[in-house]
């Protein structure tokens, strides 16, 4: 076996632990290209580089690098942050001097104007139902 196959597959392993460390998919994605090309230079006797490694390595990293990320994605649903985490869910209506607020997660926030009705009073449960820069939209919750 030639010098080759050996930086071939210590490349491989070098790019997965960069991978590990990273966690993006394209250090896996040239790992995948190493060791394809330690196989190639493996089973082709090859002893020094050549042009069609050099496209190997591009087009091999190039497609894992497009679709790993694709393949390997969570049937998950994003992740929500902030209020968005919150619509839907009731709380306790709280009056401070003329305003009507809800506290979510220890924070006070204003219910928009829009969403005032004669329902409201204090103590009442109000749904979450949208949020536009910190001023919430509610509605009575039953």
């Amino acid at each position: 076996m030639s010098n080759l196959f050996y930086i071939y597959l210590a490349s491989g392993v070098f790019f997965l632990l960069i991978e590990m460390l990273t966690a993006t998919f394209y250090g896996l994605s040239v790992s995948v290209a190493c060791f394809a090309l330690a196989l190639y230079v493996y089973m082709t006797g090859d002893t020094n580089i050549t042009v069609i490694q050099g496209i190997l390595l591009v087009v091999v990293s190039g497609l894992f690098a497009y679709f790993l990320p694709k393949w390997l994605k969570p049937n998950t649903e994003a992740l929500k942050s902030w209020l968005d985490a919150h619509i839907g869910q009731s709380f306790r209506l709280e009056r401070v001097g003329s305003d009507w607020k809800v506290k979510i997660d220890g924070v006070d926030y204003l219910i928009n104007d829009n969403s005032e009705t004669p329902e409201f009073a204090v103590g009442k449960k109000v749904r979450l139902d949208s949020h536009n820069a910190g001023i919430l939209e509610v509605s009575i919750a039953k």
